[in-house]
């Protein structure tokens, strides 16, 4: 199992399924590898308040692009300290297709975003991806941490690009290009 052929995976998986059928892709993954065990506490890890805070965040990044001339909004989480987040705002983006993320590591305002400490603990348990456990594990936490900035994104009106990535991801995933959400929901 290589990790980040499965990110890339989730990336074209947004555009073609539901938030739904790729939790539940994950989910098999983590519990076929993983056990159900581990599957169950990732799972079961009420994320109601992640995302309220999520989305007082970015509103408080949208309030900037609606001040200023803003091309996209990277949002980035750091699975090694407590899932603790950032929204980047950013006055240049480049699109899927041109490879190139750069972008993302020159921001012109920053926005605290939350974390989330169950997420960190069962990270830190298992680690990135030093065993196929540990690659099961990261992969469902990732999952579940894109589907609830995608649910809280999908909820407002972003008119800018929007991305996300744990730190040093590479490439990052697109939730929302230019005009249009990748994520289609059925």
């Amino acid at each position: 199992m290589n990790i980040f052929e499965y990110l890339d995976e989730i990336q074209a998986e947004l555009f073609q399924k539901s938030f739904e059928e790729i939790e539940a892709k994950y989910y098999e993954v983590c519990s076929t590898i993983a056990g159900i065990d581990i599957e169950k506490r990732i799972r079961n890890i009420n994320l109601d308040i992640y995302q309220t805070q999520l989305r007082s965040s970015l509103y408080e990044a949208l309030h900037i692009v609606n001040e200023q001339s803003i091309e996209a909004i990277y949002f980035e989480y750091d699975m090694e300290n407590d899932w603790e987040s950032t929204f980047f705002v950013c006055d240049e983006y480049s699109s899927l297709s041109e490879e190139d993320d750069d972008w993302a590591s020159d921001w012109i305002e920053e926005v605290e975003g939350p974390i989330n400490k169950e997420f960190a603990y069962i990270y830190q348990e298992n680690g990135f991806d030093s065993t196929e456990k540990a690659k099961a594990v990261t992969l469902f936490l990732v999952v579940r941490t894109v589907i609830a900035f995608g649910t809280v994104a999908q909820s407002m009106k972003v008119n800018v690009p929007l991305c996300i990535g744990f730190h040093d991801q590479d490439p990052i995933i697109r939730i929302k290009e230019y005009g249009a959400y990748l994520l289609f929901q059925r």
